[in-house]
């Protein structure tokens, strides 16, 4: 296994001379990090795309590429001085316009979101950093009908759970559970191991005296002030399980920084009493059954209150929610007023194509927004997605300015993650 300590750099101008040097350094530093060969091609050829793009849209800048190894994935990030709108062929949505005469430039860009499992896109001033992350290759596991079997003696949670437990408890979670109540990373166990020796993940594990598995539950750190879970996931039917597992969970999370908790995906065995109901999600599976998904908030300390952007349009859910909640937040109004903003919008796009979900976010906000957001829409129900839903970050006025353009389109704000960016995230929904 690689030192995930290691990275490498490289600086040089956005120069024609100078792309088969880039391609050298990001290749051989993603077979190092033990990126198979496939993924480190990709890796090459979206970086190399990247780089092309540069010279034609912003010859001569100064560009430095950082790659560096987790357990489960390796990044490149590419930092630069160009006008973050010329990013647009990255959107989902993007296969429609390029190819014109216009916008056959951005071919390239096209090509490298596709290349990679994902990509994040921030500005610091005039910086723009875009970080790829290619994962390592994992076995996917599919559902196979499961079985609760009988526990024997007294439970507790396994310390330092060796891999083989980790990888049978995402086995059997999968095989007991509908998959719109499965964390999506649980479907490839042995990435499951890497991101909890990482650290990106967490895992609880409950056993019997024997060494039996009971149930798991999982979360993570959205940010520095929230833990978000998915669980508990009981392969017994003893109800004392749920409990212990919530208990450890929360015994480790009040040592932390966090100051609230919430839930991804929280299945039926939850133990409602010990949380605030947030709001419930409705959305259609794949076979066209209807379900609701029910979001549960806890604080683990006192929330000291913070100032939050709002679109005016948004205004009273905010209140009606904060109010619910007892959380004090200052709402400042935020809205276009002319100003100077970049052409063009992208956004992330997180789908899970077997749930017909998407999720998307902002990472830059154009002029063209209100487009942006119906050729998104477009796309996606042309593609048969019906649960898409948009997050936004009210740390920032630039995202929170969204909210009116997202009405305007057909979504709602629906549910509200205190401290689940930045600040707190509104979680709309379309339809």
């Amino acid at each position: 296994m690689q030192n995930p300590d290691q990275s490498v750099s490289l600086q040089f101008s956005a120069e024609t001379r100078f792309i088969p040097l880039v391609q050298g350094v990001v290749e051989h530093s993603a077979k190092a990090f033990e990126l198979d060969a496939a993924k480190s091609l990709r890796l090459t050829m979206a970086a190399e795309e990247i780089v092309s793009h540069l010279v034609q849209t912003a010859r001569g800048t100064e560009v430095k590429v950082s790659l560096s190894t987790r357990r489960w994935c390796v990044l490149a990030d590419f930092s630069f001085e160009a006008n973050p709108s010329d990013l647009w062929a990255m959107n989902l949505a993007a296969k429609e316009r390029v190819g014109g005469e216009q916008s056959i430039e951005h071919l390239g860009l096209l090509l490298a979101s596709r290349m990679v499992d994902g990509f994040s896109i921030r500005l610091q001033g005039k910086i723009v950093h875009l970080e790829l992350r290619q994962d390592h290759a994992y076995p996917t596991i599919e559902a196979q009908p499961g079985t609760q079997g009988k526990l024997t003696g007294a439970l507790s949670i396994a310390e330092n759970p060796e891999p083989a437990l980790i990888k049978e408890a995402c086995t059997l979670a999968v095989n007991n559970y509908p998959a719109y109540l499965i964390n999506q990373v649980l479907f490839t166990p042995g990435k499951v191991v890497d991101m909890v020796a990482q650290g990106d993940l967490d895992m609880a594990i409950c056993v019997d005296e024997i060494g039996t598995l009971a149930g798991i539950m999982v979360w993570r750190s959205p940010s520095e002030k929230s833990v978000s879970f998915s669980g508990p996931y009981i392969l017994t039917g003893e109800s004392e399980v749920a409990d212990l597992l919530e208990q450890h969970l929360l015994s480790i999370v009040s040592r932390t920084q966090a100051v609230s908790l919430f839930s991804d995906l929280a299945t039926p065995d939850m133990t409602p009493l010990n949380y605030e109901h947030l709001g419930r999600l409705d959305f259609t599976q794949a076979d066209n059954q209807d379900k609701a998904l029910d979001i549960w908030f806890r604080h683990l300390r006192e929330d000291m209150g913070a100032a939050v952007w709002t679109h005016p349009t948004v205004r009273t859910f905010l209140e009606e929610t904060y109010d619910r909640l007892v959380l004090m937040r200052t709402i400042r109004e935020v809205d276009n007023a002319g100003e100077g903003v970049p052409d063009n919008s992208v956004f992330s796009a997180q789908l899970r194509p077997e749930l017909k979900e998407a999720v998307l976010s902002p990472m830059v906000v154009g002029a063209d927004v209100s487009e942006a957001v119906k050729s998104h829409l477009d796309c996606l129900k042309q593609d048969g997605y019906e649960n898409i839903l948009f997050h936004l970050d009210l740390a920032y006025g630039w995202q929170a300015s969204m909210g009116g353009v997202l009405c305007e389109h057909g979504f709602s704000p629906t549910i509200l993650l205190p401290h689940g960016g930045i600040s707190d995230v509104v979680v709309f929904r379309h339809g």
